[in-house]
């Protein structure tokens, strides 16, 4: 049996307050806790990150038991990102948190398919909300970047981790996805009471 460790941030921007996140060039990840091979877990960190690629004042926000949280900060740590210029959006110093999920099984899409589910199958009156939101909220950042696409997507290129889909196949479903985006809301606004998933490209809903 297979203990894997997904880190959101290799998927997912960093929950930060800049605009653009920061480019990852080294993130190992944590290792997972000796005699908890068999336990499911889950851990968030937060850390500031530097412009010269650094990150320091890495500590638990919240995990499932110590053990989960110790060997995330301890990962942590050792994360190194690419140098940035200093701008407006992209401060000198970025409060970031991440979140790592530990699994037991060789199947990393299982502690992640509930949420998924969840958001797929809202009604597309609550998507037009957030998408109304959105826009009014970050108008310079892509739909692709929203929440309820964000998710979809993360998912879609999981099973690269644990060795079940290639990256290409991946990266396809995930493209696929991206270029529909418009199409779904358009759909969405013109049908609100039907549901996000009704309108997700047939590649992409056999993957869910």
């Amino acid at each position: 049996m297979r203990s894997l460790v997904f880190a959101a941030a290799l998927l997912c921007s960093f929950q930060v307050w800049a605009t653009t996140s920061p480019e990852a060039l080294y993130m190992p990840k944590p290792v997972y806790p000796q005699g908890m091979n068999n336990v499911q877990g889950r851990a968030q960190i937060g850390l500031n990150l530097h412009n010269d690629g650094s990150v320091s004042d890495v500590k638990v926000l919240d995990a499932s038991a110590p053990a989960f949280g110790e060997a995330a900060v301890n990962a942590a740590r050792q994360w190194r990102f690419k140098p940035w210029t200093v701008t407006a959006d992209m401060p000198a110093v970025i409060d970031a948190k991440n979140d790592m999920i530990f699994s037991p099984t060789g199947d990393i899409t299982v502690p992640f398919r509930r949420p998924v589910n969840e958001v797929v199958g809202q009604v597309c009156s609550a998507l037009n909300n957030e998408v109304t939101l959105w826009r009014r909220d970050q108008p310079s950042r892509p739909l692709s970047a929203m929440r309820s696409f964000a998710l979809v997507r993360a998912y879609l290129v999981l099973p690269v981790l644990s060795g079940t889909l290639d990256y290409p196949a991946s990266l396809l479903a995930s493209d696929e996805l991206d270029n529909a985006l418009p199409e779904i809301v358009r759909k969405c606004r013109n049908q609100p009471k039907s549901r996000y998933i009704d309108h997700l490209p047939e590649t992409v809903r056999v993957r869910l």
